[in-house]
């Protein structure tokens, strides 16, 4: 109750910051966009099961069931296995709303994104935060001047270091080449906990710590007329009563270009650890005829949040080397994309022996004709440390300028798991179409149908399931960085 009250507050304080601006008469300009989205999702939910079967020393440790099910036999007279359950399902409803406002004083503008969110199905699971009714992503008041911007209220800051976001105050001054950029104040668990925390790590730990935090960050910012770049950033998060931090982390990018080259860069330290938890250098040429290739390397270690226990099982990391090469001839149709990497793990220090290293490779085949039609084919394939998997997908579209597109998808995914016992390809098949009613109104839709084929007589999960989803968008006023068309209305492009 406490976080909750909390955030309220927060979210209260963010929206009178914005509706004490110089009134919204301000309103020489007002734009408002709205998505409202529906997705019906099935899952199939996993469930441990057991039989009674006396125990039996000569009798192999993992025995099949007579629908083919591995279940695992030890030194008790029960076996054990997990089976598919019941079909969950879930529909919820999204409605975003988008604000801008300016006018009235130069450089002046205020911005405002809402997302409301409640379940229209709860069949057996209930999809992720539905139970936060509203919330208010942000909410701030921005001053541009010659020598550069100031903004008040809930607000993020996006860089090297990830995604934060925070209900305080940020300015960025410009001085010829450089930048400098400060921001400061009520960091949002929500924001970190999102940012940073996997899916599969989410579902084990989706609870917050009890106390918000502090933020402060700053960022510099040189470029170049050559159009090379370097940017740092440092950032503080600080738990609310000052006790100790959640992340000091620190973030360097760089860009530099050489004719037809290109050199980017980018690093991050975590000096709570005393670990770099990304650092990148990735050379690619510039377009300039029909191919383009890349190679990059890479040193990757898992970065959690100091309220988290993650971190504390030593996360291992990789390092890896990649590359890409594109090809479009002048005046063909087809483009053809193919890439490839080799990843090494760290010693995980396990206890047993596991694999050390990895590798993917894929290719992108793309056809575009001179009509309305076009098509795409891909396929991948990955070999980790504890699985693989591989995927192909087709998509077809026909589209008629921003009035009309229609889509086919085909897929299949296959996993092998080396740690569960248990292979399979999922197919699925997927048909959307999207439609532009007016100048500023658009619906479009998708459903999906997927296959769980068991391979080779291997038992597994069940991932039979259906998918849809419907989403209309609209928007009411022009918009400041268009030119005024006479009208009301703005074009939703597609």
């Amino acid at each position: 109750m406490r976080d909750r009250s909390r955030r309220s507050a927060a979210l209260i304080g963010a929206l009178m910051a914005v509706t004490a601006a110089p009134p919204v008469a301000m309103a020489q300009g007002l734009r408002i966009t709205g998505v409202t989205s529906m997705q019906y999702v099935q899952l199939r939910p996993m469930a441990r099961d057991s039989t009674f079967a006396p125990y039996d020393p000569n009798a192999e440790e993992w025995r099949p069931r007579p629908d083919g099910v591995l279940m695992h036999c030890g030194s008790s007279n029960y076996c054990y296995w997990y089976a598919s359950q019941a079909v969950a399902s879930a529909a919820p409803v999204l409605q975003d709303l988008s604000l801008t406002a300016w006018g009235g004083a130069q450089g002046l503008s205020v911005h405002a994104d809402v997302r409301a969110r409640a379940p229209l199905i709860a069949k057996g699971f209930t999809y992720p935060r539905s139970d936060d009714a509203v919330s208010l992503l942000d909410a701030y008041v921005e001053v541009q001047r010659s020598w550069g911007r100031a903004r008040f209220g809930r607000q993020w800051v996006i860089g090297g270091l990830g995604s934060y976001d925070f209900d305080g105050a940020s300015a960025l001054v410009r001085r010829g080449r450089w930048s400098y950029e400060g921001w400061a104040g009520r960091a949002l668990i929500g924001g970190l906990n999102d940012s940073h925390a996997s899916g599969a790590l989410a579902t084990l730990e989706n609870f917050p710590p009890d106390q918000d935090g502090w933020i402060l960050g700053a960022r510099t910012r040189l470029r170049t007329a050559a159009g090379s770049s370097l940017a740092a950033m440092y950032q503080r998060v600080l738990i609310a009563d000052r006790s100790g931090v959640y992340s000091e982390r620190a973030a360097l990018d760089a860009t530099t270009r050489w004719s037809a080259l290109a050199l980017d860069g980018a690093a991050a330290y975590d000096f709570a650890t005393g670990v770099w938890n990304e650092a990148r250098l990735r050379l690619h040429t510039m377009r300039a005829g029909p191919a383009a290739m890349s190679a990059e390397l890479r040193h990757h270690v898992p970065f959690f949040e100091l309220w988290t226990i993650w971190g504390a099982f030593n996360p291992v990391g990789y390092n890896e080397a990649r590359s890409t090469v594109d090809w479009h001839p002048a005046g063909s149709h087809v483009t053809l994309s193919a890439h490839g990497a080799y990843r090494k793990y760290e010693d995980a220090d396990a206890g047993v022996s596991l694999r050390t290293d990895g590798w993917r490779a894929g290719a992108d085949l793309g056809w575009a004709g001179s009509g309305s039609f076009s098509a795409l084919g891909t396929y991948e394939v990955t070999i980790g440390n504890g699985a693989s998997r591989n995927d192909a997908s087709a998509a077809l579209r026909y589209t008629r300028g921003d009035a009309l597109a229609v889509g086919l998808d085909l897929s299949a995914l296959q996993n092998i798991y080396e740690f569960r016992v248990g292979t399979g390809r999922v197919f699925g098949v997927a048909v959307s179409v999207a439609r532009r009613i007016v100048d500023d109104l658009r619906l479009s839709g998708d459903v999906g149908i997927y296959r769980h084929q068991q391979l080779l007589g291997a038992p597994g999960p069940d991932w039979n399931q259906q998918r849809a989803s419907l989403r209309l968008e609209w928007s009411v006023g022009r918009d400041p960085g268009l030119a005024s068309t006479g009208r009301p209305g703005v074009t939703v492009t597609p």
